[in-house]
């Protein structure tokens, strides 16, 4: 029997014979339909890999993948999207978002990391396959990697990152009306409020206040007991005191590399923001789950809700109904470091009694998304469960 669980990873098992390949420091995203993954690295795959030796296009750029890949949640199918030819070189660590059907695409790196790095913004249409470099004007952000972009009324900001041997926390806005990058603030080591350089971060944003989760450099990772947090409207940096765990006061542990994902509760209003896995530069990899009500500033460690496994360089997205998805990273196997390709999700929130029972469709009839659009209108169901399958 089909049992809705919410806090609880399941793995996404795949027919597709063509798939990604294990990887790290590739971004995702997810809509309604799809989870759309973009680049990656992979410094073990083998020339004589069979998926992989007739490649043209991975043989010229690897180690890093000149990929995007779309996951259908229906059929969980994969498909390798068009456009590869034109996509740019620094392919670890890029900042990605979703704007309705376009990724807008910021910084990353090629190999050796730093070497090569990016201040330049892609857009890529996911139903067209096509890609173009946007041509800035303005004062633009330093090439970076390892930074983090929100979306604020037609601005994306861009917010640290680090060249690969110095680490910023800059904030850099760009207008996608005009094309033009200005500095929002510019850290000078003055005030004692700024935070400290950092890339692998995370961020989140509820409409006033930008909040750094994490991160770290090299040798260190930031915690989450305070949280620098910047004003948009007075364009000055706070530090935010947060409370820890109800049950014993803890706070998740420092780290970079790690997942979030942000929602906020239609019922209640509150906004809250997910992290899980991540990595604190002392070989610990983590496995937990916290959450942040960003609105009492509490954190809570989901205690049984645990990724399967202790995980880093991963990413997570959330659905539109609540849904995150985590994909890819590195892991622990037999006392090796190795990168994966599992797909894992839980529910993070209770959605529609129609969202689940279009779950417990899929579930009963795994097969669904292979019927035609005419074929699953007639069995009855609403267009807007339809218009998800391939």
């Amino acid at each position: 029997m089909y049992k809705f669980k919410p806090f609880v990873f399941t793995i996404n098992e795949t027919q597709s014979k063509k798939r990604p390949k294990p990887r790290s420091g590739h971004r995702i995203v997810c809509d309604r339909k799809n989870l759309y993954s973009y680049g990656g690295f992979n410094p073990c795959i083998l020339d004589r890999d069979p998926d992989m030796i007739n490649d043209r296009i991975w043989r010229s750029s690897k180690p890093l993948f000149k990929e995007i890949w779309k996951f259908n949640f229906v059929t969980q199918e994969w498909k390798l999207l068009p456009g590869r030819d034109n996509m740019p070189n620094e392919l670890a660590s890029n900042a990605v978002i979703l704007r309705g059907n376009t990724l807008m695409v910021h910084g990353g790196t090629g190999v050796p990391f730093g070497h090569t790095c990016s201040n330049h913004l892609y857009m890529y249409d996911v139903n067209s396959g096509k890609i173009y470099k946007v041509s800035p004007k303005g004062d633009l952000p330093e090439p970076l990697y390892g930074q983090a972009l929100i979306y604020h009324e037609l601005y994306l900001y861009t917010v640290g990152g680090t060249t690969g041997y110095e680490y910023t926390c800059d904030i850099y806005r760009f207008d996608l009306r005009t094309h033009f990058w200005e500095s929002v603030y510019i850290c000078s080591g003055k005030d004692q409020s700024e935070p400290i350089g950092r890339y692998r971060h995370e961020l989140a944003f509820d409409g006033k206040l930008i909040y750094v989760l994490g991160g770290g450099t090299a040798t260190d990772s930031f915690g989450f007991a305070e949280i620098p947090a910047f004003d948009l409207e007075t364009k000055k940096w706070i530090v935010l005191n947060t409370f820890g765990d109800n049950n014993d006061n803890t706070f998740p542990q420092p780290r970079r590399c790690h997942g979030s994902v942000q929602y906020t509760d239609d019922k209640t209003g509150i906004t809250s923001v997910v992290i899980s896995g991540g990595y604190n530069g002392d070989n610990h990899i983590f496995s937990d789950v916290w959450r942040l009500d960003l609105n009492h500033l509490q954190w809570t460690c989901l205690r049984k809700c645990r990724l399967p496994r202790p995980v880093y360089f991963h990413s997570a997205a959330l659905t539109p109904e609540g849904c995150m998805y985590t994909f890819g990273g590195i892991i622990k196997e037999n006392d090796k470091i190795v990168r994966t390709a599992a797909v894992y999700c839980v529910w993070l929130t209770i959605p529609k009694l129609s969202e689940m029972c279009w779950q417990a469709l899929i579930y009963y009839y795994p097969d669904i998304g292979h019927r035609s659009q005419d074929e699953l209108l007639n069995m009855g169901i609403p267009l807007k469960f339809v218009q998800r399958v391939l």
